[in-house]
């Protein structure tokens, strides 16, 4: 080691320089990227910065210099000068310099799929939450501001319900380094009887309100305290795991600011913010404050469903000394979706989601400059949120009888009046760990200088609220399928402890006189007890001085959330005997009960692999990349129906007048069927597409830039398994053979054309920019393949399996389990149709900027008839108008 050292000091040399603003003075945590070995410093308080390296035989290096606030610059630097010291100067971001970027691009970044959104593009955007920046990206639909169910965003998949649940599970959110889990959400009735789709709580009129089965509820994060969003689609360097469909980096702002304060309305949903990064003291370092509030209602004429949110934010910057930098943060967030009382309707409908989440997250870089280490970095996150799902419905329905005891036998139930105010009642308290550490090296091997990385990461879940609530005496859903939930505890359930270790090497070397970038990585993952090796490759090289080619491969996993590792028991209740006389002491319910645990210790991660290429045109005025792609989803979770069946006793009821009656078996036998859902690793999908993004230069006779981004997505998906299917009621009876049909799984065909074109005109001397956006709609299609309506085997009332080599209509022991359905059933968009957004910004002096945006700007309504159906089907929303106000001070 003594002698690398002295090696390396030998043959290092320091790259050097300064950042200063316009009126020259230094800027303190200017972040500054040394492309080539993967290394980044910050600046101190006088402004200046500096990297020790081995170049080898590099002739040009490329340095990235960002800040809050400043318009970012690139810089290269040729081998004359890599010992002199470098003066740069950034510029206060603003519409009135020459160059601004304020739509997204496509960029090299940690991965060829990359999609960069800085900060001047997302203050266009008038984004209420992420999800409308996210809407942005090829493929994807800008729509209103939509904050009246929960969001999450999918990444190259077609498919919908459970496909896209998954889809969504497998997207990453990584803010601020710190990997937001939604491993811990319980927010769910009991999956055994409800399955996945069905689970959650809903409202008669409004829908679901929780996102236990998939990603990150996206319209709780704020849009006005982030610096820049990285979306990758592809595949994601070697340190970002448990995730199977890409993930969204987002970057929040930190340092020195001056108070920002914006407010935006759009239909009845009103946003107010606030920020401001003070400089401490003395070698204190930045202090960044925020404040975000937004109240989002369903119809200002009658506001009985709102959503609001509230976001505060502290974040505390400091160098410790020149090689090491600290960040610690603190985020306290509210959210409240509330669907009130209608005092109309008179059946006390009402629901309501509420969070409150606090999280406390730090990182540390240290610049060791050593042989073997050449920085560390370190960050930990830890969340901890109170949850609160509740459902309430007025019944009024004959006495209900009620089984409620944990108990496997036979017992008497009784009974309840039939008029109550019905509940569905979780509470949860998910708590979420994320760690990661990064040593960080370069050193040349011949002609090759290796940016190497090696890590490890754990992630922690855990839940220790109250869990699913049941009160027996007001059941939401009493004797449904002959089951009635019972309390679930959440506290008494293990944790989940997931971890990782990575090794990753950047390098470039010429190859027929060419750059070749290759940024490896190597994988492994401990979730579930399951390992998995991951091998991921991201390659560029430049065929020609303007055409470049990239390639792509990985392999990579979500790990299953503890909702589906531990579901709830699910509980079956057989009503043997039921008679009412209209007292409670002369009737008699007598059930037998059965609980059953659900086994889901062996489910296994989720898996996706990925293969991209791509080819780019870069000149001084045009820019155009292409990217094919082919994702592999297996092992997606997913619900299989189990059938149990019961043969029980029947018994002849004595009535007493005022007493207790008798009863006895009579001898009768009655049989029972029954079911109950099991996560299960059932889901796989092929996922094709072509991604076309063509941009210019602002062409400065008209000062406006074009953007044009064209998508293919095409899904195939299946679920992998065999289902059962009980036959109609009137064969399941001792004179048929046949109870149950079992069928090959189901699957659907899904393209989706669409086209983005965008046009920016941009005048700097006013301050002045207008940006239309326009949306076609060439195609959608969905098949679901019915092709498995005959049986390939039929169970028996014992649940024996009898293979059906070949389907005979004539064989009366299973031909009735034909399923009725057997064309191909196909939903196909039946015009080309476009939408048009127009958002116009201003800029007044230098601390005021006020902007107009308007989705579908001249209110074409694109609807069409459905004359098999007699449904109206709307593809295009009604005019919908937003303002922002921002000031700077």
């Amino acid at each position: 080691m003594l002698s690398l050292h002295s090696y390396a000091q030998k043959t290092s040399i320091n790259i050097q320089g300064s950042v200063r603003d316009e009126q020259n003075k230094p800027l303190d945590f200017v972040t500054v990227k040394l492309k080539e070995a993967d290394r980044v410093t910050y600046t101190d308080r006088e402004g200046k910065f500096n990297f020790y390296l081995n170049p080898g035989e590099l002739k040009t290096l490329s340095l990235s210099i960002a800040m809050v606030g400043m318009a970012g610059k690139d810089t290269s630097i040729v081998l004359a000068n890599f010992s002199k010291e470098l003066h740069i100067v950034l510029k206060n971001l603003t519409l009135k310099l020459n160059e601004v970027q304020i739509s997204e691009e496509r960029k090299i970044l940690s991965s060829n799929s990359s999609i960069l959104f800085g900060r001047q593009a997302i203050e266009q955007i008038q984004a209420f939450s992420l999800a409308d920046i996210l809407n942005n990206l090829p493929g994807k639909t800008i729509t209103p501001p939509d904050l009246q169910k929960p969001l999450s965003i999918t990444l190259r998949g077609q498919a919908s319900d459970l496909h896209g649940m998954n889809n969504a599970m497998g997207v990453a959110i990584i803010m601020d380094d710190i990997q937001q889990s939604n491993n811990a959400n319980m927010q769910n009735r009991s999956v055994g009887k409800w399955g996945m789709m069905s689970s959650g709580i809903n409202n008669r009129t409004y829908g679901g309100f929780d996102v236990a089965f998939s990603g990150i509820d996206i319209r709780e994060i704020p849009a006005d305290n982030i610096e820049s969003i990285e979306v990758i689609s592809g595949v994601a360097p070697a340190k970002y795991g448990d995730l199977t469909d890409g993930a969204v980096i987002i970057n929040r702002k930190a340092g020195r600011t001056n108070y920002q304060f914006t407010s935006r309305i759009n239909a009845a949903t009103s946003n107010f913010a606030l920020s401001k990064g003070f400089q401490l003291p003395g070698k204190s370092g930045a202090l960044n404050l925020s404040l975000n509030y937004l109240l989002s209602e369903q119809d200002p004429s009658d506001p009985l469903k709102s959503y609001k949110r509230i976001s505060t934010g502290l974040m505390w910057s400091t160098k410790l000394s020149k090689t090491i930098k600290n960040t610690i943060s603190f985020d306290y967030n509210t959210r409240l979706d509330n669907v009130k009382k209608d005092p109309d309707v008179g059946q006390d409908y009402m629901t309501y989601a509420k969070t409150r989440n606090l999280s406390v997250s730090n990182r540390t870089s240290i610049q060791i400059n050593g042989a073997i280490v050449k920085s560390l970095d370190f960050s930990a996150g830890y969340s901890s949120a109170f949850q609160e799902t509740y459902n309430q419905q007025y019944l009024n329905g004959p006495p209900e009888a009620i089984a409620d005891k944990d108990t496997i036998g036979l017992y008497e139930g009784y009974f309840i009046p039939g008029n109550f105010v019905a509940v569905d009642h979780v509470k949860g308290n998910p708590k979420n760990l994320n760690a990661n550490l990064s040593l960080n090296n370069e050193f040349t091997t011949g002609k090759l200088i290796h940016r190497l990385s090696m890590g490890l990461n754990a992630y922690y879940s855990a839940n220790s609220g109250q869990g699913v609530i049941v009160d027996p005496t007001t059941p939401r859903w009493a004797n449904q399928s002959y089951q009635n939930e019972r309390p679930y505890d959440y506290e008494s359930l293990p944790s989940i402890f997931n971890y990782s270790l990575y090794l990753q090497d950047g390098f470039q070397f010429d190859f027929l006189k060419r750059p070749m970038n290759v940024n490896a990585g190597l994988r492994y993952d401990i979730q579930n007890n399951i390992g998995t090796l991951q091998p991921r490759v991201n390659m560029n090289y430049a065929l020609a001085k303007n055409f470049g080619i990239n390639a792509a491969f990985g392999l990579s996993t979500k790990s299953p959330g503890l909702s589906l590792r531990y579901p709830a028991p699910v509980y079956f209740d057989l009503p043997v005997h039921n008679s009412y006389t209209g007292y409670a002491i002369e009737s008699l319910y007598l059930v037998y009960t059965d609980k059953i645990i659900p086994d889901n210790s062996k489910l296994k991660p989720g898996r996706s692999s990925q293969l991209e290429l791509g080819l780019t045109y870069k000149d001084h005025f045009f820019n155009s990349s292409l990217t094919t792609y082919y994702k592999q989803n297996k092992d997606g979770f997913s619900n299989r129906n189990n059938y149990r069946t019961y043969t029980t006793d029947e018994y002849t009821f004595v009535y007493h007048q005022g007493q207790r009656p008798d009863y006895f078996p009579n001898g009768k036998k009655k049989d029972w069927i029954t079911n109950y859902n099991t996560s299960v690793n059932d889901l796989s999908s092929n996922n094709f597409g072509i991604e076309w993004i063509i941009s210019t230069k602002k062409i400065s006779a008209i000062q406006t830039s074009f953007n044009l981004s064209n998508s293919f997505g095409y899904s195939s998906s299946k679920s992998a398994m065999e289902y059962t299917q009980k036959a109609n009621e009137q064969y399941t009876n001792d004179n048929y053979k046949g109870w149950f049909g079992v069928y090959k799984g189901k699957s659907t065909e899904n393209y989706v054309i669409t086209s983005k074109l965008s046009t920016t005109t941009h005048i700097p001397k006013l301050g002045f920019v207008i940006n239309l956006r326009a949306d076609i709609f060439w195609q959608s299609y969905e098949k679901i393949r019915n092709d498995t309506y005959l049986p390939i085997a039929w169970l028996d009332k014992n649940m024996v399996k009898h293979e059906i080599p070949s389907f005979d209509a004539n064989n009366p022991d299973y031909n009735y389990l034909a399923l009725s359905s057997k064309a191909n059933a196909a939903t196909k968009q039946p015009f080309v149709y476009t939408n048009l957004s127009m958002s116009v910004a201003k800029e007044i002096g230098k601390h005021i900027k006020m902007s107009l945006s308007a989705n579908n700007v001249f209110n074409i309504r694109n609807r069409y008839y459905n004359p098999n159906t007699n449904d109206v089907v709307n593809y295009t929303y009604p005019v919908s108008v937003g303002a922002e106000l921002s000031i700077k001070f």
